[in-house]
């Protein structure tokens, strides 16, 4: 048989793929470079370039930023690019001249340098942006991050900036101003550095136009273009506390007929919040958080304190984002530093700790104050505390040398001791959430021993009692008296937030807040009576008076049998309180709003005791004799403050003496300071055998009431949060009021209106207020009205009868 024929081969069989070359996935496609924008990109327009560009052609992207194809769409913030700063593409071959091209020449591709977007990440070396630019180059922007700020908004920006900075008065008077704040204002918190402060305004007044006119605020540094944010509050605290010798001299700078001081503060400030907003929150510095912090204060002296409240957050915010919180972001010397840049970054270091203490004192103690969370706990950021360190006497920085108990203190002495007693309050708010009955009462009398113990430790410059006086007559100690009458109220009011909770529950805490508040209010008259009439907008002056009255007046009101021994002490302190808040009514808006609670408080606390207090002739003499007192001390202390502003005299008496021959009322002895029974509960403090004459009759609590559904009571935060007003009812049909409204609330008698805005009338302190409270129809029906719950002090005290 023949072979059988191979068969033919298929044309192209050999062609074909074999099974592994058939899963081979396809070859990419190059991917080609996108340099024209997103928006361009995703509206697929080409790129043009530069002949393109000069010739008609209007759609194609010609890599500005923006681009003239989104500007002339409106669409300028969406103009991003994938690929890094955008530069226009070149051509090689010259183009074509025409007359368009010499009317039109090209713009030149100038690299300016800008701050890269850092999409709201910290910008520390931990955080994910931090750890990509030490990847990319600490002084190189990272690739493809869009600029900050485009041309066309920075030229707006620059506008509007400038518009802003021509509110500040002119330089002779912004000085002026910023004199009377360093030594009217400032003392009260010592928050701003007056060394830095004054350099910057050198360096700033130092500045030709042509920056501002031509590069902006963003050329300048961060600490330099916030300046005037700054400078804007001071002037405005400053323009709520001139004196009234001084008014006539920036009389100048009102610009309409029938202008305030008050008026020209709120707009000043505006000025100054209008330009951090402008500046946003990139590239802040201290000086910003500064301005902020300022800008709290004024909230608080003009009565608005729920604003305060919540600006203080932002500071806390804006404090963070510069990593004020940190100790790794303090400037650190280095060993390529000269001596004078290395003592520069450490005053830096310690102006940073410093205002990052004020904010945490600030926050805790407003959080206690208002009855308000707190943003930070500071148990929870371990932070280097500044240095108390001796300030230069002269601008010059000097290294920094820690103070010794031979040298006088400092502001920062006085602040980093406040600190210290404030502490307390973050335990006691803890403490707080377990309710009117914690878990573990001892607990409350630990703390109540380390408040004791703390105030046992007072430096002996600051003590109230024996005080060591050896720098009173320094002139940059001049501020020693007032501080003396104001540390004491601090640890009085630990120890009220502390039994706050507890007052309507256990004895032994309702006698200690009742010591503790007439501990305050003793304070806060010795306080009033070393101040000149400029400062009745202290914050201090108010809540430590109104929060401390009211404590005393509810435990009388609910429980009159008890402490009959410190009526006597609580009836005369709640007049003198009355007489304080009328003085200041006419600059204090919380003084003048808080006069009609104290009227409904009154006619409840006067029923509730019966006729247990002094009589009116003898309380009348009593408090004559104080006025007198007090007005020679407030006279010596005016002069003593006016003459260390000029540095010609000095302060010639301590406050204890002075104090000591200002009253003829001792010091109340309230035991507030003894330490607490061991028992959970407390012994009830001695009291004397029930007396009809201190009980009133007509009214009672039910048998079955619960003292611990009443919530702590936080009158400050009613004030500002509650509207919690006081005023008269509806009398019965036939019956007129026998006192007219404007004789409490925020009325001010012809008396009041003398010529240097004190507020005293010829007599003393003899008030428009005292007269209806003395002359009182006991039938006027005043109630508390806010938007307060049932479970508060307020609703209990309208049951109770007034009329």
């Amino acid at each position: 048989m023949a072979a059988p024929e191979n068969p033919e081969p298929v044309s192209g069989a050999e062609d074909r793929p074999t099974p592994e070359q058939e899963i081979k996935p396809p070859p990419r496609k190059r991917r080609r470079i996108v340099i024209s924008c997103t928006e361009c990109h995703r509206r697929k327009q080409k790129v043009g370039s530069q002949s393109v560009l000069l010739s008609e052609c209007h759609g194609c992207c010609d890599r500005k930023l923006p681009c003239t194809n989104c500007e002339s769409r409106n669409k300028e913030s969406s103009c991003r690019y994938e690929t890094g700063a955008p530069v226009i593409k070149q051509e090689s071959k010259t183009p074509p001249s025409s007359s368009r091209q010499k009317e039109q020449s090209p713009p030149e591709a100038k690299s300016k340098s800008r701050p890269s977007a850092d999409f709201g990440y910290s910008t520390h070396a931990t955080s994910t942006l931090g750890i990509l630019r030490r990847i990319e180059g600490a002084s190189a922007p990272l690739a493809g991050m869009p600029s900050e700020i485009p041309s066309e908004e920075s030229n707006e920006m620059r506008e509007h900036y400038k518009s802003l900075i021509r509110q500040l008065p002119a330089r002779t008077y912004v000085e002026k101003l910023i004199d009377v704040y360093f030594h009217d204002v400032n003392w009260l918190y010592f928050g701003i550095d007056e060394p830095m402060t004054r350099d910057l305004m050198n360096k700033w007044y130092r500045l030709p136009f042509n920056v501002l006119s031509a590069s902006g605020p963003m050329a300048l540094d961060p600490s330099l273009r916030a300046l005037p944010a700054l400078l804007f509050q001071m002037v405005a605290c400053a323009l709520l506390y001139l004196p009234h010798d001084s008014q006539k001299t920036f009389e100048c700078i009102k610009y309409t007929t029938g202008m305030t001081f008050d008026d020209l503060s709120v707009e000043y400030s505006e000025a100054g919040m209008a330009i951090l907003t402008l500046l946003g929150k990139r590239q802040m510095s201290v000086v910003t958080v500064m301005a902020g912090w300022c800008r709290a204060s004024l909230l608080k002296f003009t009565g608005m304190v729920t604003e305060a409240w919540h600006q203080v957050g932002t500071c806390i915010r804006d404090a963070q984002g510069i990593g004020l919180h940190r100790d790794q972001m303090d400037p650190q010397p280095t060993a390529e530093d000269s001596s004078e840049e290395a003592i520069e970054k450490m005053w830096a270091a310690q102006q940073r700790r410093k205002m990052w203490v004020i904010l945490m004192g600030w926050d805790l103690h407003t959080g206690a104050v208002l009855g308000r969370p707190t943003s930070i706990d500071h148990r929870n950021i371990p932070r280097t505390s500044p240095v108390d360190a001796i300030l230069p006497k002269s601008g010059k920085r000097v290294p920094l040398v820690p103070r010794t108990a031979d040298d006088p203190p400092t502001p920062l002495t006085r602040t980093l001791w406040s600190w210290q007693i404030m502490k307390t309050l973050r335990e006691i708010q803890d403490l707080e959430k377990e309710g009117p009955f914690p878990k573990d009462f001892s607990r409350v009398e630990q703390i109540h021993a380390e408040i004791l113990d703390t105030k046992s430790r007072t430096p002996p410059p600051f003590r109230q009692t024996n005080p060591d006086t050896r720098f009173d007559k320094l002139p940059e100690c001049w501020w020693l008296p007032y501080v003396r009458c104001q540390l004491p109220q601090l640890h009085a009011f630990n120890i009220l937030a502390l039994h706050r909770p507890y007052v309507f529950t256990r004895a032994a805490s309702r006698h200690a807040a009742l010591g503790a508040s007439l501990d305050m209010l003793e304070s806060q008259r010795q306080q009033f009576a070393a101040l000149e009439p400029s400062q009745h907008r202290t914050y201090s002056l108010f809540f430590g008076t109104f929060d401390a009255v009211v404590m005393v007046a509810s435990i009388f009101i609910l429980f009159p049998k008890e402490h009959p021994e410190l009526l006597e002490q609580a009836q005369q302190h709640f007049r003198w309180a009355v007489d304080r808040f009328e003085l200041m009514a006419a600059r204090n808006h919380l003084a003048r709003s808080a006069l009609g609670v104290l009227q409904a408080i009154w006619i409840r606390f006067k029923k509730a005791v019966g006729y247990g207090f002094l009589s009116n002739d003898c309380c009348s003499m009593t408090a004559r004799a104080e006025t007198e007192a007090a007005t020679r001390w407030l006279t010596s202390q005016a002069e003593t403050h006016r003459g260390s502003h000029d540095s010609t005299t000095t302060p010639t008496a301590t406050t204890t003496s002075a104090h000591s021959s200002s009253s003829a009322q001792p010091t109340p002895n309230t035991e507030a300071t003894a330490p607490l029974s061991a028992s959970s509960n407390g012994p009830s403090p001695q009291s004397a055998p029930a007396d009809p004459a201190l009980v009133a009759p007509e009214w009672t609590l039910p048998t079955d009431f619960d003292f611990g559904t009443i919530v702590p009571m936080y009158p400050m935060g009613d004030i500002a949060y509650n509207d919690l007003t006081g005023a008269l009812g509806t009398m019965p049909e036939g019956v007129r009021h026998p006192t007219s409204t404007a004789n409490w609330v925020g009325g001010m008698s012809a008396a009041t209106e003398s010529p240097d805005h004190t507020g005293m009338a010829a007599g003393g302190y003899e008030m428009a207020g005292m007269l209806p409270m003395n002359m009182m129809d006991q039938n006027a029906p005043w109630q508390f009205n806010g938007e307060f719950g049932s479970d508060t002090i307020w609703n209990v005290l309208n049951q109770f009868p007034s009329s």
